[in-house]
């Protein structure tokens, strides 16, 4: 599993927020990012376009549009803009 120390030093790639483990997964703390990453052979896959990235309103997953650099759910289009 992901070592403590190394937890309190990670955060959301996204939105920069803090991570929490549950089960084999990275939960953001940020209500309106909730990406979720998962965990493979204890290595913590960090990648925005392979995360679990449910849609705070309406709970679908949103999709990456990454030339713009948005979480926009098909369902009920809600954006996230993603700030480097």
């Amino acid at each position: 599993m992901i070592n403590k120390e190394l937890l309190n030093i990670m955060a959301c790639p996204f939105c920069k927020n803090d991570l929490k483990l549950e089960n084999n997964e990275l939960h953001c703390t940020n209500p309106e990012c909730l990406c979720r990453y998962l965990i493979e052979d204890d290595i913590p896959i960090m990648l925005i376009d392979q995360a679990k990235r449910p849609c705070p309103k309406c709970g679908s997953q949103r999709d990456w549009v990454e030339e713009k650099d948005l979480l926009v759910c098909p369902k009920c289009n809600t954006r996230l803009v993603y700030n480097r």
